[in-house]
This record gives structure tokens, sequence and C-alpha cells, in this order.
């Protein structure tokens, strides 16, 4: 391909895929090799048809020494000749985390360098220079690794990322190189095959060729490119899906989803959901596997029962199974967070982590009241049996009492597991504690010691509401005769 037809074919990329908006500034990564290179001379070349205003961006990783600063005095000389502004950025050894991806990491990095400059110079574009085979690598990439996805890199993305030889080969980038005698550095790290990008360059793809399809390059991108297009459709659908389904309730306690709808969708809908999720706490699905999805997709079928189940996932996220819903989170919808208030009869008692109002009040007791339909938010306990001090708590280790109506001794949290309560709503639920033993469970149950009976005379009454519900009771507490 002659240099002209190379210039054709990019400015026909950036019109096709919206690359370039007339007057955009673009901030170009430039590392010094033959793709970077020949992209900024390709955009300077096509800069003044488009009103183009460039700044190179040279990324050290910090990790290859003399070599990278030569790369960097090169970098730099080329955007002077060029009359482009050079801008640099320096990667320390600490920035990276550990135990991490190399290459991942680095690549987080980098681009945390990309959107600082582009802030700095107000680019409204970020010009990489990944082309036609770096593409297909990352779908073999991802083929190998089961990714859960086969989309390779993009012509744009996030509508400020762009990448204007993506349908342009290797080679004819190195002859647009040759033929308009560029110069450019050689990276060492692109022959090491530590990575998995440079044995799939270097020994994969050539075997392929060799022993079973010179040209298998084609059907591969176009499988690519339709399962884009229909990915795109079914993308839309779990968007929709998970608006529907999901709960998201703060930075706290992550995104949590309705059980039932999940266990509704189609498996491929189901996926897309789930990795929804999962990307509205990261900002990306980088590193979540296929694996990691179906695990939990595999757990959700119902023939698996609902027992609470926790899954692992990259980036120190997990996914809580519960009976009706899972939550991803950061933290731990399952940690209980101990509180502790004393509650006195005449007064309303606030309860944050519970997200009600607690009032007591001391009352004679009305006979026409037993037999009254229970309700255990608003409860009534024999006040000559409540003697001692009353505390509102969170549920605690070893916690038993006696259920009323249920006969005999029994775990609370068996009590709460048989009752279908959800572990993350577990501990939220508060405890009105009497001298040391459970006399109500709000909103679930009181305990057999507390009741009323024909020999009650004076009764503590306790109602529970949520704060939007704040007010004077407005009604009798249900009573219930033992």
């Amino acid at each position: 391909m002659s240099a002209q037809k190379m210039l054709e074919r990019v400015r026909g990329t950036l019109l096709r895929h919206g690359m370039a908006v007339r007057g955009d500034t673009v901030v170009v990564g430039v590392s010094g090799g033959v793709d970077s290179v020949t992209l900024l001379d390709l955009l300077t070349r096509l800069g003044a048809e488009f009103d183009l205003k460039l700044v190179v961006l040279y990324v050290d990783h910090g990790l290859r020494g003399e070599e990278a600063a030569r790369e960097e005095r090169f970098v730099q000389g080329l955007a002077s000749r060029y009359g482009v502004p050079f801008e640099c950025r320096r990667i320390g050894p600490s920035a990276y985390r550990k135990g991490t991806n190399l290459q991942a990491e680095a690549r987080r990095l980098r681009v945390r360098h990309y959107e600082e400059v582009a802030r700095r110079w107000r680019a409204g574009r970020i010009a990489t220079g990944h082309h036609r085979d770096d593409h297909l690598e990352t779908l073999l990439m991802q083929i190998l690794r089961g990714t859960g996805g086969l989309r390779g890199i993009r012509p744009t993305r996030e509508g400020r990322y762009i990448r204007p030889l993506i349908e342009t080969r290797r080679e004819e980038i190195e002859s647009y190189a040759q033929e308009m005698g560029l110069a450019f550095c050689e990276d060492s790290s692109n022959r090491s095959r530590t990575f998995l990008r440079n044995r799939i360059r270097q020994e994969l793809i050539p075997w392929i060729c060799r022993e079973v399809n010179p040209s298998f390059s084609e059907p591969i991108l176009q499988l690519a490119s339709i399962l884009e297009e229909e990915g795109r459709c079914l993308d839309a659908i779990a968007e929709e899906a998970f608006t529907e389904c999901a709960d998201r309730t703060g930075s706290g306690d992550g995104v949590r989803l309705g059980r039932d709808a999940l266990q509704g969708m189609p498996r491929a809908i189901q996926r897309r959901v789930l990795r929804h999720a999962y990307r509205h706490l990261e900002g990306s699905t980088q590193g979540l596997s296929y694996a990691h999805v179906q695990g939990i997709c595999d757990a959700l079928d119902k023939r698996g029962g609902r027992a609470h189940r926790v899954f692992s996932l990259p980036r120190g996220i997990r996914a809580f199974l519960e009976y009706d819903a899972v939550h991803f989170s950061r933290g731990d919808p399952w940690e209980a967070v101990p509180f502790e208030y004393t509650l006195l009869p005449g007064e309303e008692l606030r309860i944050p982590e519970a997200g009600i109002s607690i009032r007591a009040d001391r009352a004679p007791f009305d006979p026409l009241l037993l037999g009254t339909a229970p309700d255990w938010n608003r409860v009534c306990l024999d006040a000559d049996l409540s003697c001692g001090p009353m505390v509102v708590r969170n549920i605690r280790p070893g916690d038993r009492f006696r259920p009323l109506g249920l006969g005999g001794e029994k775990a609370l949290k068996d009590f709460l597991a048989d009752r279908k309560i959800p572990r993350s709503l577990r501990r939220r639920i508060a405890i009105l504690d009497i001298a040391g033993r459970v006399g109500w469970v709000v909103g679930h149950r009181i305990d057999e010691r507390f009741k009323v009976s024909d020999q009650t005379r004076h009764v503590i009454r306790l109602q529970a509401f949520a704060w939007e519900e704040r007010g004077t009771p407005d009604g009798k507490a249900g009573l219930i005769k033992g």
C-alpha cells in the first residue's frame, strides 16, 4: 500500500467512526515504536484538513531504565520536529499494585496519565496506535483466557479514545514508515516471551497461518464483528433488565439484584446483568472471566437451592447470594455493625443502624385487646414480667429466645434462617434486650416469657416504625394471649 493510500485509509477510518471533530485537541500516545510514530505522522498530515491540535505524550512505565530514557529523548525530538507540544509522565515502582498482572497494571496507570494530560490541555480525544493485528491478537487472547466476551479492540472507546490505525495491518504500517523514511525505536519487551501477547504474535499466529489457514484472520475478525453487533443488541436488553432488578443502595452496600428476577432471565441476559453490576462498582469488567460469572449463574439455578454463598471476584469485589438477592459489594453486607441504645418508657428512640425508631410507653392493661391479630412492629409486653433495664441492640452470637407460639427455645440465628431472612438484613434487625434476655425481635416475634395474660395489670406498649413513618401511634398494639 502506498503512502497516499495509507493516508486515505486513515482518513476514512476517522470519518467512518466519528473519531475527529473539527478543531479538536488530540493527545497522541507515542511510545517511539513504529505504530505510534506512524500514527503521529499521519495525524500531523491530516491535522490541517481536520483542524486538529496535537499534543504528544510519552509515558515512562519505570520498567526499562535507560532504554526508556532513550525513547523519551527520541519522542521529545520527534514532537519538536513536528512542531507539537510534548508531555512526559513517569510511573514510579510504588504505583504498581502488588499481586496484579503487570501489563494490566501498566495499562491502568498509563490511562490515568492520558486522562490527566487530556484534562490539562482540554483535549476531546486521546489517540493510540492500536492496529488491526493488535485487534486480532486481543481476540485470540480473549478466546484462550475465556473472558466471557469476544470484542477485541474497538475503534473508539468512551467517545474519547480513538484508534485511527485499527483498520490497518502491521505490515502496512511498517511499509508506510519505510516509504516515508520514519525513524523509530524498537521496544525490547516486545520480543520477550514472558507475555502471552508476544507468544501469540511470535508463535501461535505463524503456526496457524502455516499449518491451518494462512487467511484465518479474516473469518476471526468477521466473527468478532458479527458478535459485536449482536452483543450490542443483547447489551441493550440487559441494560433495561439491570435497571428493573437493581437496587443501588449506595457505595457502602454496592449493588443489590433481585434474585427472582435474575433467575427468570435467559442465561445470555443473566450473564450480562451480572457483569453490568460488577462494572457499576469497578468501572470496567477487565479481569472478570467467564468462569467468575458462570459460577454465580450456576448457583442461581433453582435446583441448587437458596443457601447463602459468597463469590470472590477480581479487584476485591465479592458477590453475596441470599434468599432473595445477589449483592455486589467491596465490603461485607453480612458483617454486623454493633449498636446498643438504652430505651426508657415515655421516650422515642432512634436507631440509625436499623433505620427505625422505637417508642415505648407504660399503660394499663386493656383485656379487650387480648386475641388481637399480631403485628410484630407494634407489641405489648407484660410490665411486671419486663423488669430490668431495656436495651435495643443488634443480634449477638449465642442469642436464644422462646418465640411466642412456637414452643421451646430456639437460637435466634436459626429462627431468622427459618423465616428466610437474608443475612444482609439480619445485621439491621433490632433486638429488645430486657435484663439480658431477648424480649422482642423487632418486626418478627416477642418472647413467650414476656407475653400478656389474664393476670396482666400493666403493659409496656412498644411501636417500631421507619423514620419516614415517624409520628404518634394511631392505634393500639396487638396483644397475644398465651
